[in-house]
């Protein structure tokens, strides 16, 4: 994990595009992996100036999107294989328009899949619930109540994942 951080960072400071530092990174993560691991990985670029978010996904969760003038989570669909599984494999670029209000919502695994002393997942349901219902939320507000919503649903259970949470609220 910690080699494809470096990995993709170093990509990212050599190339514009995300398709282009997920190719790099994956050939380079490929020819030095040896025990068959992967990793899956999203890499996005938000141009406020165009109001665009462009990003190719590496088999990872599934971002959420809430535009503002909707009422429905839309998800950012994987473009491409986790990073790792096959040499030359192909990564599409994707692009969503943004308008004020807009939120995205990028997460690990240890979000939805979070469970409690029933052994019951926390779930990409819950999370679009708790978006839509905290939308005129800030984007630090929105985090703080996703955190706590999954820390109310799991109880007692022990975490078993690591979770990572990034809110971007569009001005």
């Amino acid at each position: 994990m910690a080699l494809s951080i470096v990995v993709i960072r170093v990509n990212a400071a050599w190339h514009r595009m995300p398709e282009d530092v997920f190719r790099d990174a994956n050939t380079i993560i490929t020819a030095e992996q040896k025990a068959n691991m992967f990793v899956t990985a999203f890499f996005g670029v938000l141009d406020p100036a165009l109001r665009t978010f462009t990003y190719v996904n590496a088999g990872h969760n599934s971002p959420m999107v809430l535009h503002a003038n909707d009422d429905h989570v839309i998800e950012l669909e994987p473009t491409g294989i986790a990073l790792g599984l096959m040499e030359d494999s192909l990564y599409k670029k994707a692009n969503i328009s943004l308008t004020s209000g807009d939120i995205i919502v990028l997460f690990t695994d240890g979000v939805t899949e979070a469970t409690n002393m029933k052994e019951e997942l926390y779930g990409e349901e819950r999370l679009q619930v708790i978006i839509l219902a905290n939308a005129g939320l800030s984007s630090g507000e929105i985090t703080k109540k996703i955190l706590h919503d999954v820390q109310e649903f799991t109880g007692e259970a022990p975490q078993s994942d690591d979770i990572t949470l990034l809110v971007v609220k569009v001005n």
